[in-house]
């Protein structure tokens, strides 16, 4: 992997409204004189007015953005590029696996095994009791009542970042593919990225929602547009917010140039 900066955390919802802010369509059409209006040549298109409350009554401020599609996650960090004149995108699939490992090589990258995760989870329910160092670091099933957690919480791995397992699960750039690390020579790569095409996107980390098997560094998803689109009234349905999916968020990666 050359070298790159990930965020420490998700995209909270104070980020990621900034965005909305200055590109939803409401503002483009609404808060702009007529004449100006489409005019900008490099005028970042965003989100149309959400339905709903896409904080699912949660709150917003310091929680994970979510509900957003991949898509728009893609078009934050355009915005965010043109705003810092630094090059903002989604991790690769890689970037986003070496970042979770942090150095280390076990199922996390802090110590434990799943089986003793999920007795510990066991004997929690009945003495009401936190033995267990997965909840000092991972927002999951087990501990999150069922919402996710402002991003600047738990532990930090290895490398300074936070919530890279559990809270929200998190877009990668890639397609993708079941196979694709065995679509890799065994010599190995540098800087992979993933299926030259595909229909879905690679999600990884897991969520507020998985049990300890699916928070694992290798545990793999994808985004599922139909199924998360499924109650979205509009026709033809929405290619900005999800309406079926509100444990999906993401964070950014800013590529790495040799004078800073």
């Amino acid at each position: 992997i050359s070298p790159l900066f990930m965020a420490k955390t998700e995209v909270s919802w104070d980020e990621y409204l900034a965005f909305y802010a200055e590109t939803s369509s409401s503002v483009r059409t609404q808060d702009k004189s007529p004449e100006l209006v489409g005019q900008e040549p490099d005028a970042i298109s965003g989100p149309t007015p959400p339905y709903g409350d896409p904080g699912q009554g949660w709150g917003k401020g310091k929680r994970p953005a979510i509900t957003m599609t991949h898509q728009a996650a893609q078009v934050y960090c355009e915005w965010l590029t043109q705003k810092t004149g630094k090059k903002y995108r989604l991790p690769t699939e890689a970037e986003w696996e070496y970042a979770a490992r942090a150095g280390t090589s076990g199922p996390y990258y802090f110590e434990g095994d799943q089986k003793k995760f999920n007795e510990e989870r066991f004997l929690n329910k009945i003495f009401g009791t936190d033995t267990s160092i997965i909840n000092s670091h991972v927002i999951y099933n087990a501990n999150s009542l069922g919402k996710t957690g402002v991003v600047n919480t738990m532990a930090e791995n290895p490398f300074g970042l936070l919530n890279m397992l559990g809270n929200v699960s998190e877009f990668c750039q890639d397609w993708y593919a079941e196979d694709a690390y065995a679509a890799y020579p065994e010599t190995g790569i540098t800087d992979p990225k993933g299926p030259a095409e595909g229909t879905e996107h690679v999600v990884r980390g897991g969520s507020f929602r998985s049990m300890s098997p699916w928070v694992r560094c290798a545990a793999r998803d994808q985004t599922r547009s139909d199924a998360w689109l499924k109650t979205d009234p509009q026709i033809p349905k929405s290619v900005w917010r999800y309406s079926d999916a509100m444990h999906v968020g993401f964070r950014v990666v800013c590529e790495y140039e040799e004078n800073e």
